[in-house]
């Protein structure tokens, strides 16, 4: 009995040579590395996750109309001005202050 489950175990083992017999070696002879396989099954899972749920955004996106691509762009251009307009105020404002203080 014990001679045909070895040849059975034989029968199922393929040789392996270059790149996956050093995969097969790193990943199944060296205890410590289980929990590295672990982690590398987990991250494989969201990855395919990921792209899943990427796949699924893309497929349900439209190209917008031409009045909700100018409403965009006019929100978006009012968003610079503003921004622009705070920033060149600040910087006007902390130029004397910072004259007084140093100076």
């Amino acid at each position: 009995m014990d001679q045909h489950l070895i040849r059975r175990r034989r029968a199922r083992r393929k040789h392996k040579s270059g790149l996956s017999k050093f995969i097969w070696e790193v990943i199944f002879n060296f205890r410590s590395l289980r929990s590295y396989r672990r982690l590398a099954c987990l991250q494989l899972a969201l990855l395919m996750v990921f792209v899943k749920d990427s796949a699924k955004v893309i497929n349900r996106c439209t190209k917008p109309d031409r009045q909700e691509f100018q409403r965009t762009a006019l929100a978006i251009t009012l968003g610079f001005l503003i921004m622009g307009f705070l920033g060149y105020t600040i910087k006007l404002l902390h130029m004397p202050i910072t004259n007084i203080i140093m100076g």
